[in-house]
């Protein structure tokens, strides 16, 4: 299937005089010229969505980098055809070269990738419509820990898992929804947990005290250090419940064999979870949250 464009242009060509070919090629150049600025002006938008959402913290780090790369592959397949362009219209501004160079299998392979990428174009749209729409609505929700944590500890208690699927099937349905939306598109659920604590030491010579003492290989952590600890074991222990949730509810998703779900989990320990707020004191419970971010984005080694 993947070589019919080849043998289709390469019919046309033969069959066609000179002065034909050339402006076959002249106008795939044109066409592909012009594609690439549209095209890049969306990327430029959905950057500049992304950007507002990462100051604001509407979206963390890690779902940050993950749509860089998705632009920044974008914007180089772009780029690359771009320079195929470039090289056609050079090749096409004298017709006895274009001649000679049409003869050359090399000339001829870069026509068909800009004829393909031209008859691309709405899938690549597809992709574009998707990532701005996960871009522009993905989500964030605050969870304070007494929904789900008793004071010092990390693990949630089984008689909390009702609260657990009350609070992370709205994020699964949010998932779903997206997913379902763009499922002929290779694509990845991207679950994130962010841990944050308060400045509140962990009582000494306690059971956590002793298995993060032990985690951390050191019998003297420094308070900071344990609060970071903390912060990161009630991240990572929110996506093991989450993906509990998540084996009861599959069957939301369309095609779920083909769906790549992405969970990463980290704690801030003692950092402040919202820049807007200013008068965080050093035992508020609003410093005592974990933070869930959810997307589905397409599948980078795909575009």
């Amino acid at each position: 299937m993947k070589f019919y464009p080849f043998v289709l242009l390469l019919l046309m060509l033969a069959s066609c005089g000179t002065q034909r070919k050339l402006a076959t090629a002249k106008a795939s150049s044109a066409r592909t010229q012009q594609l690439v600025s549209d095209e890049t002006q969306q990327l430029d938008a959905i950057k500049k969505i992304l950007d507002v959402k990462a100051a604001d913290r509407s979206i963390d780090s890690v779902l940050n980098n993950d749509v860089q790369k998705i632009l920044n592959k974008l914007n180089g397949n772009l780029s690359s055809v771009q320079q195929l362009a470039l090289i056609m219209d050079a090749a096409t501004k004298s017709r006895s070269a274009f001649r000679r160079g049409i003869r050359s299998t090399d000339l001829l392979s870069k026509l068909v990738i800009l004829d393909s990428f031209n008859t691309a174009r709405k899938r690549r749209e597809e992709v574009y419509t998707m990532l701005n729409e996960s871009v522009s609505t993905s989500k964030y929700q605050m969870f304070h820990y007494a929904a789900f944590f008793g004071p010092g500890v990390y693990r949630v208690p089984g008689s909390a898992m009702n609260n657990v699927r009350a609070y992370f099937t709205p994020i699964i349905d949010s998932l779903s929804r997206v997913s379902n939306k763009y499922s002929n598109i290779a694509r990845e659920a991207r679950i994130v947990f962010v841990g944050y604590s308060d400045l509140t030491p962990v009582t000494r010579n306690g059971p956590l005290y002793k298995e993060m003492t032990d985690l951390l290989h050191t019998t003297e952590p420094s308070q900071q250090e344990m609060n970071q600890l903390l912060s990161d074991l009630r991240a990572k222990e929110m996506v093991r419940n989450m993906k509990l949730v998540m084996e009861s509810n599959t069957s939301k998703f369309e095609n779920y064999n083909t769906l790549k779900i992405g969970y990463v989990a980290y704690g801030k320990g003692e950092e402040y979870p919202s820049p807007s707020i200013r008068d965080y004191k050093s035992t508020d419970e609003r410093r005592r949250i974990v933070i869930s971010y959810w997307t589905v984005l397409p599948k980078l080694q795909d575009l």
